[in-house]
């Protein structure tokens, strides 16, 4: 036995029979997952120099073995760690992590032929300028595509590259090990190279619950923070434990000490390691939120808080979102991973409440750069040098008021929220679709303000302006959004705030802004400079010193911003259309009480006043369109009375009429929408003298003649569709399945003619 461990090169070269670089060489070339174990036993055995002296290096020709014998190679690494100079070793998986975060494979060849471009001494790590760490995380454009961010873990994936998430995970797990180890007078140095490295990988690395997980562990080890071990995942099935192996202390510790009289980090210094810690907390969540699975693109915070606060809202008998997710495991699994940020930053002292006015009050957009600021260093220098994402800031404070829904604390005010909302989510002509994650966590923070105002008529609400850009917002985001649940929930809250706010004036604006798709809103910060100077007389315009010719005046009027795309456009204008009606009906429900002196005392719109005079509840311009003309066009789109044949499934059919037929199908929406409005207003006019509505009745008439004789015109050619189905060739398939697409709402468009013909004859009864 003895001859045959003798002819072992790692055993029959073992320092001091050669030197540790020599080993090291040997060691390239002579090191296989089979006799990995014994290289483990050795480095376990001795007093720590063997680790000490080749564990810097060592990293890199153990790390790949992970996929051939992941637990000797997770033995190793571990003992490397524990064991292993904790000031190179940290360097090197600093290095191990920017590999696993590079995409391409020239960059990694790149990488390979530089490892020894970050030198370490005494006292000081390598030089990683803060500014590398993306705390506001990467471009949309240059993420990674992630197949699913609940997957049970990398085990389960055939990919090449599967390797990756076992290899970040035990880097994590060496990086929980190195960093308490090194004990220095600036931690944070060695954190600012580390960290930003471990950003990179998480983010490039397809981001899993495992990963995650592993980055928060490590996360609570670097915070000092002592908790039980957790239960292995299935993911993790096949990696061991950490060994048993006792962690030695750092080697250079001693000669910093003598050099610079400490190694000690001060108050200061640990506030700027706290700082640190919170931002990279808030960076990870903001990229597991960004990341999470299409079928469940939120955490359904906004649904599932008014399932709890309006019991009364759900349907007997349909299950709940909440239901589905305590049935689900991928869903509880993520609520767990959701729990286990918020428990490390509750340890960390990290006050969400205090954090997200910071980003409403303190918007770091509007502070100029100091010039005489301190030069610019490797490292952070104090905490103010360390910002928080945005996003992750409002991720964990929605999450902190969904779990206390009762926690004043947690309350934003209209107005903070509409600065929020129009930061994240600023309105655009050509707007992105909003990030599903985030528009959830912002819609449940409204969502709980809504309530506080429905309930509390005096709760302090946000200027005209700024409720104006609020609502728009809203409009925007319910009119392309792909997600049912965020499109419901937007209209949900933005009818709501509308009703509540007190001046009628802006209501009627909102509602027509609606009805026309566009609003003049722009952004927070021209709103901010118009209430500032609202007291000012309007700007003259200037004189243009080149040509000595007056600067046109348009150029200080804001383009109309489309709420809607074109396709949208008629669901959009319905809501407008909703929104009067049940400003309409409360007016007509409720019995206006009087005060002395005859002044009414009721805040919904009279349809009579804003219908015949909207220049009472709004300022005319000569360019505004009047709420009847908006409600009930004059050039509405009437479609020909002719036969299904001739009209609608003729190949040779112009082109204009097709248009039109398109154009009235996408519009059902709007149309059936002002049926409805009709219904509740035709019993309310009868009352009315007849010589104040004669002009608004003749409107609805004509309204109601041209939608009937469309309508019976749709019916009959889908009737003509179905019957001929099975005969449609070339163009008909397509005349067909275009009807056949539209054949709900043509259904209900006939169902609302009905019932605004049954009003009509009512009203004339009257």
């Amino acid at each position: 036995m003895a001859t045959q461990e003798g002819e072992n090169p790692l055993l029959a070269t073992l320092p001091p029979a050669t030197d540790y670089m020599t080993y090291l060489t040997l060691l390239e070339y002579q090191l296989t997952p089979q006799n990995l174990p014994t290289l483990n036993r050795l480095l376990s055995e001795d007093d720590g120099k063997l680790a000490e002296e080749i564990g810097w290096d060592l990293l890199r020709l153990v790390l790949p073995m992970l996929k051939d014998n992941s637990e000797e190679t997770a033995r190793c690494l571990q003992i490397l760690a524990r064991r292993g100079n904790p000031r190179e070793v940290v360097v090197r998986v600093a290095e191990e992590l920017e590999k696993l975060g590079d995409q391409a494979e020239e960059r990694d060849f790149e990488d390979d032929g530089d490892q020894d471009a970050l030198p370490t001494f005494p006292g000081e790590a390598p030089r990683v300028h803060l500014g590398d760490m993306t705390l506001e995380g990467m471009p949309d454009a240059k993420k990674p595509a992630v197949s699913d961010a609940q997957g049970s873990g990398p085990s389960d994936q055939s990919h090449p590259d599967s390797i990756k998430p076992l290899q970040l995970q035990a880097l994590f797990d060496m990086l929980s090990l190195l960093h308490p180890r090194i004990k220095t007078q600036y931690p944070s140095r060695f954190l600012a190279t580390s960290l930003p490295a471990a950003l990179g990988a998480y983010r490039q690395v397809p981001i899993t619950t495992a990963t995650t997980f592993a980055f928060l562990n490590m996360l609570g080890s670097l915070a000092n923070k002592k908790r039980p071990p957790l239960p292995p995942r299935a993911s993790m099935q096949g990696v061991p434990p950490s060994t048993t192996a006792a962690a030695l202390p750092d080697p250079e510790a001693k000669a910093e000490e003598e050099n610079t009289g400490v190694n000690v980090p001060s108050d200061a210094e640990q506030a700027i390691v706290f700082r640190l810690l919170d931002a990279v907390l808030l960076e990870v969540l903001d990229e597991y939120m960004s990341a999470l699975a299409p079928e469940n693109p939120s955490m359904a915070w906004t649904v599932r808080l008014r399932e709890h606060l309006e019991p009364q809202r759900v349907v007997p008998g349909r299950g709940t979102e909440t239901e589905q997710w305590k049935r689900s495991p991928v869903l509880v699994e993520r609520d767990g991973l959701l729990a286990k940020f918020y428990s490390i930053s509750k340890e960390m002292q990290l006050d969400t409440s205090q954090e997200v006015r910071k980003l409403i009050h303190e918007d770091g957009d509007d502070i100029p750069e100091d010039p005489h600021d301190e030069e610019a260093s490797e490292y952070p220098t104090s905490p103010s040098q360390i910002p928080f994402p945005r996003a992750g800031v409002i991720y964990l404070h929605a999450y902190h008021s969904y779990l206390e829904p009762g926690d004043p604390t947690t309350l934003l005010t209209v107005t903070e929220l509409t600065k929020l909302i129009a930061h994240s989510f600023p309105l655009s002509a050509t707007p992105a679709i909003p990030l599903p994650a985030l528009q959830d966590a912002l819609l449940s923070l409204l969502y709980k303000q809504t309530l506080a105002v429905a309930a509390a008529p005096t709760t302090p609400q946000p200027s005209p302006a700024k409720f104006v850009l609020l609502l728009s917002t809203l409009t925007q985001l319910l009119a392309i959004t792909p997600y049912p649940a965020l499109r419901d929930a937007a209209y949900y809250i933005a009818g709501k705030l509308l009703h509540a706010y007190p001046d009628p004036a802006v209501r009627l604006r909102v509602i027509k802004q609606t009805l026309e798709g566009s609003t003049l809103s722009t952004n927070w910060a021209e709103i901010e400079d118009e209430e500032i100077g609202s007291h000012q007389p309007p700007p003259e315009p200037d004189i243009v010193e080149e040509t000595g010719l007056t600067r046109s005046t348009s150029a200080l009027v804001p383009h109309p911003i489309p709420l809607a795309p074109p396709q949208q456009l008629g669901q959009l204008k319905a809501i407008g259309v909703d929104w009067l009606k049940a400003e309409f009906a409360t007016w007509i429900a409720t019995k206006p009480t009087e005060r002395e002196g005859g002044v009414i005392i009721i805040s919904a719109l009279d349809p009579i006043q804003v219908l015949l005079e909207p220049e009472s509840a709004e300022p005319k311009q000569d360019d505004t369109t009047s709420l009847l003309d908006l409600l009930f066009p004059t050039d509405l789109s009437e479609l020909p009375v002719t036969s299904p044949t001739a009209a609608a499934l003729d190949d040779t059919e112009a082109a204009d009429t097709e248009e039109t037929l398109s154009d009235f199908l996408l519009s059902i929406p709007f149309y059936i929408s002002t049926l409805n409005l009709i219904s509740i207003v035709l019993p309310y006019l009868a009352t009315a003298p007849t010589t104040s509505v004669s002009t608004l009745k003749a409107r609805i008439s004509r309204h109601l003649d041209s939608l009937n004789k469309s309508s019976k015109f749709l019916t009959e050619v889908l009737q003509h569709v179905q019957e001929e189905a099975s005969g449609l060739r070339g163009g008909g398939e397509e005349e067909g399945s275009l009807f056949e697409g539209s054949r709900a709402d043509i259904f209900a468009l006939e169902d609302a003619c009905a019932r605004g013909r049954e009003a009509w004859e009512r009203a004339s009864r009257a």
